[in-house]
């Protein structure tokens, strides 16, 4: 692992250059480490090279959607056939109407469709859709769940120091108001939950959850509770399925934990790295999306690239790949051998660890009590944990602080190297 080639001063130099022109020399506010920047020059397979032909296995993979890896053939055949064609419309066009066909077949929730560009459009448009047809503008959405970049989501995100049921605002010029119309609880709290519930009664348009809260799976019950009560008061159930949508079953989370949401947001994994979104739900509620629905009940969505055509056609590529051709139980079972791989290397190690994720993703936290909710991520030795990415990063290991993906070209071999590189790092943070 200590014989990744340095980075070159060209390299630096450029990576300078990009700080002077880009804020914070990043093309969003997830910076990686200071220090350790690079620029990436292509992308093959598993692995991402950097301007100085540094090569990287990757487990970042996009930030999610490369549920293909990198320049898959089949995907960039797809791009090129359909840009011969053409690469926007914005009229509905033909195979638009085939996606929305597999994706009511596939999603359990899904009666309509609606495309998008991104997981944001998807997630503020599901919930500016429940406030729309409830009247109401309250909702709830949990401790440490994303969902995206919009006004309604960022507040109390993975690290945020939340004190439910307060939200944590991260970032300023949010619109007026927000704050008021939000309430923050613990992910996994079934009694909490049903007491904020019973508190405000039919006060809430929408309760927001991520049905796997970034690698933190549902205890029994939770999700099953959220069900009940958002039916009780008449409270929309929003799964935002960006990241497990495709990834954990064809129909995402709900078809595998087998609670079925109002409305589903899905992104992602959808077109296998190429932009578009969808959101997806029951009929009654969709329907207040069509121009023609009652004008106190309707709800505005537009947007330039919405279906647009390489999209469309990369995610029936990756479809046929995922469901048709048993993608996705590949990453599911590199996913069930990453952790076991993790499980069994704290454990030789004498470390108090706890494996967490499903499917195709997996992530490990240095403490000793389980990890249900991300006040219990908080607790745990998350230094320790990103002083070994930190030494990841450095060595050509390419990955998320917060979670592993893998993809349908890695390997078990891809896996294996990870843990060892894992076991590697934290010998040589800990023997300082």
């Amino acid at each position: 692992m200590n014989n990744f080639q340095k980075i070159s001063a060209h390299q630096q130099a450029r990576v300078q250059q990009a700080k002077d022109l880009i804020p914070g020399g990043s093309t969003n506010s997830l910076l990686p480490p200071k220090g350790l920047e690079f620029l990436i020059e292509r992308g093959e397979g598993p692995y991402v090279y950097d301007i100085d032909g540094r090569r990287y296995l990757d487990f970042m993979l996009g930030a999610g959607p490369l549920i293909l890896g990198h320049a898959h053939p089949r995907l960039t055949q797809t791009i090129v056939d359909q840009a011969g064609r053409g690469t926007q419309y914005f009229g509905l066009a033909d195979r638009a109407v085939s996606l929305a066909e597999r994706l009511v077949q596939y999603v359990p929730s899904a009666e309509m469709v609606r495309y998008a560009s991104s997981g944001s459009e998807a997630t503020f448009h599901s919930l500016r859709l429940a406030r729309a047809v409830t009247g109401r503008r309250k909702f709830i959405k949990f401790d440490g769940a994303w969902h995206g970049h919009h006004d309604l989501a960022v507040w109390s995100m993975e690290m945020s120091p939340t004190q439910v049921p307060e939200p944590y605002g991260i970032s300023a010029g949010v619109q007026s108001g927000v704050r008021e119309d939000l309430m923050v609880l613990p992910f996994n709290d079934i009694a909490y939950f049903r007491e904020v519930m019973a508190a405000h009664p039919n006060e809430f348009a929408a309760v927001i959850c991520e049905p796997m809260q970034r690698t933190l799976k549902p205890l029994p019950g939770f999700l099953e509770t959220l069900r009940e009560e958002c039916d009780k008061w008449g409270t929309v159930l929003i799964f935002d399925e960006v990241v497990s949508g495709f990834r954990l079953a064809a129909g995402g989370a709900q078809e595998k934990y087998g609670v079925t949401p109002d409305l589903t947001a899905l992104g992602k994994a959808l077109a296998g790295g190429v932009p578009i979104s969808a959101i997806v739900g029951r009929r009654a509620l969709m329907a207040h999306l069509d121009p023609d629905s009652p004008a106190d009940r309707y709800s505005f969505h537009c947007g330039t690239f919405n279906g647009h055509p390489i999209g469309i056609e990369c995610a029936h590529t990756t479809l046929d790949i995922l469901v048709n051709e048993g993608g996705i139980d590949h990453i599911a079972a590199l996913g069930a051998h990453g952790r076991d791989r993790l499980g069994r290397l704290f454990r030789d190690l004498g470390v108090a660890a706890q494996i967490t994720g499903d499917g195709g993703i997996f992530h490990f936290y240095f403490t000793d009590e389980p990890v249900h909710d991300h006040a219990a991520v908080r607790r745990a030795n998350v230094a320790l944990a990103d002083e070994i990415h930190r030494r990841l990063y450095a060595n050509g290991i390419y990955k998320n602080f917060s979670k592993t993906y893998v993809s349908t070209v890695h390997t078990t071999d891809h896996v294996d190297e990870l843990v060892e590189a894992i076991g590697w790092a934290y010998r040589e943070v800990t023997a300082r």
